[in-house]
């Protein structure tokens, strides 16, 4: 609230009693709820036994109680203007930071959506490679399952009877190769 405020508020009611309080009706005025009672005023005066000063002068107690930071000194009043400007400068260069910070707050941003992209396409990668890598282990299985069966199959065959008999026949064979590969 305003001081101007402050001092309508107790000097329009004043002004309003002005012609209607009498010496007789001063007390039913001061047993009003809102009457108010200035700062070393004794209980039962009324403010119409003021005179213009008195009154001006109670009003400025009332200030001077309620609203101190409005006397300042002049040392103060003149850091205002100081004040004022650094305050200024520095909501200015807030206002700079701030949209510093949310370039890169967008920026960040769209990089947040470039790794978001290519953290889809790379798991999407995965898990291609993953029913590859499945896939693959299938494959692998049936062909070890197909090696073990050959082992034992060619174990079979080189434990057989054939097999022995015909032992230096192979090697009769595998001389000649060697020999026609010799001559050539």
């Amino acid at each position: 609230m305003a001081p101007e405020d402050y001092l309508r508020q107790y000097a329009e009611p004043l002004q309003a009693l002005a012609g209607t309080v009498s010496s007789r009706n001063w007390q039913a005025l001061a047993l009003e709820p809102d009457y108010y009672y200035p700062p070393g005023s004794v209980w039962g005066s009324g403010l119409d036994a003021l005179n213009r000063t008195d009154l001006l002068e109670m009003l400025q107690q009332i200030l001077d109680i309620e609203y101190p930071q409005q006397r300042l000194p002049e040392s103060v009043a003149r850091e205002f203007p100081n004040v004022l400007q650094g305050l200024k400068d520095e909501r200015a260069w807030r206002q700079t930071e701030m949209e510093r910070l949310g370039e890169v707050l967008a920026q960040r941003q769209s990089d947040n959506e470039r790794l978001a992209a290519e953290l889809i396409e790379h798991q999407s990668e995965l898990r291609r490679l993953a029913v590859e890598l499945e896939h693959c282990q299938g494959e692998s299985a049936v062909l070890v399952n197909e090696a073990s069966t050959l082992r034992a199959n060619l174990a079979e065959l080189r434990g057989s009877t054939s097999w022995r008999l015909t032992k230096p026949l192979r090697w009769f064979g595998r001389m000649a190769k060697t020999a026609q590969v010799l001559d050539v």
